[in-house]
């Protein structure tokens, strides 16, 4: 069942997927296959392990339409999936794929705590 969620993205919450009018045409998203939504200038690119896409839209709004999902905003410029971060420490978050992001000193706290309790509460 997709839902009109506000005039610019589209949800479907039976397969958790999002849908956005990206700059490469409207694409569907399952949200567990986005690792990362990267801001660059003005625009947003989310990537997967597939495919990027670039939306010319607020990384606030994202954030608020994803967070729901279990992304986390670790950096003004970045909201990674929780579920693809493998270790945070000394103000560094990897993936599990191996990528890199450096969480600022006065994230840090905020991110780690989040993260915990993400992991407490899907029991991964």
């Amino acid at each position: 069942m997709e839902i009109l969620m506000s005039d610019s993205r589209r949800e479907d919450r039976s397969e958790n997927s999002i849908t956005y009018p990206f700059v490469e045409g409207e694409h569907r998203i399952l949200v567990k296959d986005l690792i990362y939504v990267e801001n660059d200038k003005h625009k947003q690119i989310f990537y997967t392990d597939e495919d990027c896409y670039t939306i010319y839209r607020k990384l606030d709004d994202i954030e608020a339409d994803l967070k729901s999902y279990g992304f986390l905003r670790i950096h003004q410029s970045f909201l990674v999936n929780m579920k693809y971060i493998h270790k945070i420490s000394s103000y560094v978050l990897t993936l599990k794929d191996g990528l890199t992001f450096s969480v600022p000193k006065a994230r840090y706290g905020t991110v780690k705590r989040e993260y915990a309790n993400y992991l407490n509460g899907s029991g991964e």
